[in-house]
């Protein structure tokens, strides 16, 4: 493998559950039953009404974790299903999360000097019968942040001294193409105004499309990052369906437990030659057509007996992908953070069971695995995360206000 694509993995401690005794954590959700609640708001429009609930995380990916899940008692998945007032209020408190970080006393306070924040979200709504990267399936947004001491744990995965399941959950096999695949499916007009290609997705993120975001960090308080988000999600059905009927004939989700068959190697090709796709993709497409094998009813089962199997070699039953926000820059405190450059890394998914919340990029580390829940922290740990959140709670309810009182002077 190139250097440039050797993956890395960072150990996270977990929280045991115990420790959410605080009041802080115990608000209660109005639809469904739901543990360490820091605040759950309703948003009521004409269309909808929706529950978003800030909560911490009780295996986090990273030192201070924060995740804003939609707790409706309907599943909302898709970022689609959300009304544009609901995620304007997600996208708002990611940006006030990223706001915080940039605050020379905060910054000072939890010694967040080099660390690394990255927001991110998965969509896989459908794979129900083997694990996926979207563990729950209401649409949540992971607020992460890690501290420099942790950044300089990161290490090398050693193949041979892994398990070859692992080692494959974390390479997902089509990870060599999607950059391809996505910069032909988010190409045209629609985008162009929003996002633009990246110079930085290269071979360091070889298996994602990155965009540069034009309005930068400022973009997660506009109404048109919703626009931008839910178009995305849109043209990346689109191109899975339509690649769906170039290789199965079929435009619809397989029953639970199946999985489409695959055409004919031949009819697979003429169907993909014929499609208004760019000649790249066609020539990707049909070198993919050598990799996959068709998977029967009676398989599925036969290889479901052992989970190893079934989470390798069985792909995820509809369009799977995820959505990264970052810099790529770690925290200064000579430069607020919400003023660098915002990147959005866009990676379909096809079987690994892994979301982009842990499998993501780091500045010095394009691809990272986050090994969750290895050990506990401690309770003088928990104590000072405690600290972190009711700051930003604060810190967030008090720019809130003061934006407020700004828009209606």
């Amino acid at each position: 493998m190139n250097k440039l694509k050797k993956p890395h993995n960072l150990s996270i401690k977990g929280i045991d559950e115990k420790l959410f005794s605080d009041s802080f954590y115990m608000k209660k959700c109005a639809k469904i039953d739901f543990k360490g609640v820091i605040k759950e708001y309703k948003i009521t429009t004409e269309k909808d009404t929706d529950y978003i609930a800030l909560v911490p995380k009780f295996k986090p990916h990273s030192d201070y974790e924060l995740m804003l899940q939609s707790t409706d008692s309907v599943v909302k998945s898709a970022i689609t299903s959300l009304t544009d007032q609901a995620l304007h209020k997600v996208f708002n408190i990611g940006y006030d999360y990223i706001d915080f970080l940039s605050q020379p006393e905060i910054i000072e306070k939890y010694e967040l000097h080099n660390g690394y924040p990255y927001l991110v979200y998965n969509y896989d709504e459908f794979t129900t019968d083997r694990h996926s990267g979207m563990s729950k399936k209401p649409f949540h947004l992971h607020l992460n942040f890690w501290t420099s001491n942790t950044i300089n744990s990161i290490k090398p995965i050693d193949e041979e001294k892994e398990s070859s399941f692992y080692y494959k959950s974390v390479v997902d096999p089509i990870f060599d193409v999607t950059q391809t695949l996505t910069r032909d499916a988010l190409a045209g007009p629609e985008l162009a105004s929003y996002i633009e290609p990246s110079k930085i997705n290269n071979e360091k993120i070889y298996y994602s499309s990155v965009y540069k975001v034009k309005n930068g960090w400022q973009q997660l308080q506009n109404e048109e990052m919703i626009t931008m988000l839910k178009t995305i999600h849109h043209k990346l059905e689109t191109r899975y369906i339509e690649i769906l009927k170039c290789f199965c004939g079929q435009d619809e989700l397989p029953e639970l437990y199946t999985r489409h068959e695959l055409l004919p190697k031949d009819t697979i090709v003429n169907n993909v030659l014929a499609t208004n796709m760019q000649n790249s993709t066609k020539e990707i497409l049909i070198q993919l057509a050598d990799k996959l094998r068709t998977i029967n009813s009676e398989q599925f089962h036969k290889i479901s007996e052992k989970k190893a199997l079934r989470d390798t070699l069985i792909s995820l039953r509809w369009l799977a992908y995820s959505i990264g926000l970052f810099s790529n820059n770690y925290v200064q405190e000579e430069k607020p953070y919400t003023q660098n450059d915002l990147y959005i890394n866009v990676t379909p998914r096809l079987f690994t069971k892994i979301g982009g919340a842990s499998i993501m990029n780091f500045p010095d580390c394009p691809h990272l695995k986050i090994d969750r829940g290895v050990g506990n922290i401690s309770e003088q740990d928990f104590v000072k995360r405690l600290s972190f959140q009711k700051d930003f709670y604060s810190f967030m309810n008090r720019e809130r206000r003061t934006k407020y009182a700004v828009r209606n002077k």
